[in-house]
């Protein structure tokens, strides 16, 4: 399944159930059997108690204190319900972008794999298409590099206010260029074996630069940039692979039908697929992975995995289980239960469990089956997909942004911090606005995700074009696209000679548009200062609003906010990625990565590169697979 911001944003940007803005931030496959919709009731809490197996401890409310029984009792599984048995060194639960690396580490390790894949091998994919990693070969060889890692690790622990997990966060960027470029080492194009991905071309290998290029900030426009760029008090790097096939011009209609809207990263990974097939590693697919097996002493040793008939397969492993099995975005108990920030503000909006789910259908059984032999999900705040987008074709731009209100509320260039201060604001539009000079302004910013991506010049240049051609004093606006994606769909941008027009224009009351006029007044005050005194924007953005025609966007905020594309919320886990039981001991045998793993966002998804959801799937993946089977990883 192809997953766009497009399908997240229906009918305008809203601060509501599909918030999300890129396209490279899922772990898992694509839309899986064996992820369906919770069958519990949503929002009722189970009567019974959880079953307490292999050291988990009563009910989860005892330590969650949710008031939901999200974990429930482990399926009853008798022996004589297994089908067969498969004994092995290592079993991967879940193909999606971790299992994949997973499963190839630890066979070139020289272990005996099998890997779990809940779809069938007709409709196994990969979701994402940017692949954020850190000091590649592929990476320096196109002048990003070498970074200072230490000094990006330090980055994702300030922007995460050190919620997150400095040893797995350097896990991923020590390793992350070394497992990029072996990805890409395995592709041999074409391969007559390989299943392309739909709209792709056939004759161009999804490697080739015309498919995969490194999105920059907007600055190149004027001449090379360098990195890390500042901007709001934090850093951004230009190293990621977006994997988006050839470039598209087409503004397309009202549903962005005609936009470019698909990856090439599936058809990446399955050379590493083929790989470890070749190497010994056997995929199973159509197998459900739904309990852990313990020996005496608690230590994992095997998977039962539920088959399409209501029977089990018994999968032996000799030295453990990997979890790579997804997030719990499609399990509204699990949701409503655990990522409290937003399920109080969606009942505070009179909204529901059904309301706030992910586009993953993945139920959490990787978190559920740690769970039940003693794992814990890291502690709030759990993160999600909490980034933010403008809803304008410019992005994340440090406009002056304005509240229903007309009111200036946040240092725009804090990105990092948009999302929770939008959400703060009463009802009702909020909105970017610049004059003449936006385009100036647009070039002086980083490339944080949700920025101008100048990887692809043309994205920028068509995006000015576009606003060019924007009609002055016309209520219903123009459509222009987008410049931060691949996809390229319309957005309304609003152009006209007052403020107050301007406004009016983007659903602001009479009350609401003057105060707006009063606030642009304030902030040119500030720009004529050279400083900005009320939110210590930096200078470099602060370019006074007074060259008419004035241009603005517009996006609702409707004071909730759903899950997006996946939720972060993983397992408690030490730097070598094993997880962790309540006491903070080492779980024998038992391992996680992907959308499983914690200590990954912290507080959500605030990151120096974009990429990371698929980027740490990919680079985890890998980690686990070679500590799993004794290999060494920096």
């Amino acid at each position: 399944m192809d997953v766009s911001r497009r399908d997240l944003l229906k009918g305008g940007a809203v601060l509501g159930a599909g918030l999300a803005v890129s396209a490279g931030l899922a772990t898992g496959a694509a839309v899986l059997p064996g992820c369906t919709p919770s069958s519990t009731k949503p929002g009722e809490a189970d009567s019974s108690d959880a079953v307490s197996t292999g050291g988990a401890s009563g009910n989860p409310n005892d330590y969650y204190q949710t008031g939901i029984d999200w974990l429930g009792a482990p399926p009853e599984i008798d022996e004589a319900d297994v089908a067969e048995t498969f004994d092995g060194d290592i079993v991967v639960c879940g193909g999606g972008n971790a299992g994949i690396q997973a499963a190839l580490a630890a066979t070139e390790g020289g272990a005996k794999v099998h890997v779990l894949e809940s779809s069938s091998e007709k409709f196994r994919k990969v979701k994402g298409r940017d692949v954020g990693h850190v000091n590649s070969q592929w990476l320096i060889d196109q002048g990003f590099g070498p970074y200072d890692e230490g000094e990006i690790v330090n980055e994702f622990m300030m922007r995460c206010a050190g919620r997150n997990n400095a040893e797995i966060i350097k896990r991923f960027v020590y390793n992350s260029g070394e497992t990029f470029d072996h990805m890409i080492s395995l592709v041999n194009w074409p391969d007559d074996r390989i299943k392309p991905v739909k709209r792709s071309d056939p004759n161009v290998s999804p490697i080739d630069p015309s498919s995969m290029y490194v999105p920059q900030a907007a600055g190149v426009l004027d001449g090379p940039v360098e990195y890390p760029v500042m901007q709001g008090g934090f850093k951004t790097w230009a190293s990621t692979a977006s994997v988006v096939g050839e470039i598209s011009h087409v503004i397309g209609d009202e549903s962005g039908i005609e936009s470019n809207d698909y990856s090439r990263l599936d058809e990446i990974q399955q050379f590493s697929i083929l790989k470890s097939q070749e190497l010994g590693a056997e995929w199973h697919y159509e197998q459900r992975a739904r309990r852990l097996i313990t020996d005496d002493s608690g230590a994992v040793v095997g998977v039962y995995a539920e088959n399409a008939d209501g029977t089990y397969t018994r999968y032996n492993a000799s030295k453990g289980v990997i979890l790579c099995a997804g997030d719990f975005g499609g399990n509204v108990d699990m949701a409503w239960a655990l990522l409290a920030e937003i399920s109080e503000f969606a009942a505070r909006a009179g909204k529901g469990p059904e309301d706030i789910r992910a586009e993953s259908f993945c139920e959490g059984d990787g978190h559920k089956m740690a769970c039940w032999v003693g794992g814990q999900i890291e502690p709030l705040p759990r993160p999600i997909l909490n980034y933010h987008w403008t809803g304008a074709p410019w992005g994340t731009v440090p406009y002056l942004w304005l509240n229903s209100e007309g009111k200036r509320f946040m240092n725009e260039a804090a990105v990092t911090n948009a999302w929770a201060n939008s959400l703060r604001q009463p009802l009702g539009p909020i909105c970017t606005i610049s004059d003449s000079k936006w385009f100036d302004v647009l070039k002086r910013g980083g490339i944080e995700l949700g920025a101008p991506n100048a990887g692809r010049q043309e994205y920028i240049t068509e995006l000015k074009e576009d606003v060019d051609n924007v009609p002055v004093g016309d209520p219903n606006g123009g459509r222009c696209r987008d410049s931060v994606e691949c996809e390229r769909q319309p957005h309304i941008v609003y152009k006209a000679d007052t403020i107050e027009e301007l406004c009016g224009f983007m659903g602001f009351s009479d009350e609401a548009a003057k105060e707006a006029a009063a606030s642009v007044e304030r902030y040119n005050e500030l720009c004529k200062q050279g400083h900005d005194a009320d939110f210590d924007k930096d200078d470099k953005f602060m370019s006074p609003i007074d060259e008419p025609p004035y241009i603005g966007s517009f996006f609702e905020n409707e004071r909730w906010s759903g899950i997006g594309l996946v939720c972060f919320a993983g397992l408690l886990t030490d730097g070598h990625l094993q997880v962790l039981d309540g006491d903070g001991k080492k779980i024998p045998g038992l391992w996680a990565a992907g959308n499983c793993l914690g200590g990954r966002f912290g507080t959500g998804y605030v990151t120096p590169i974009a990429g990371n959801s698929v980027g740490m799937a990919i680079t985890h993946g890998r980690v686990a697979g070679k500590v799993a089977t004794g290999q060494e990883v920096r």
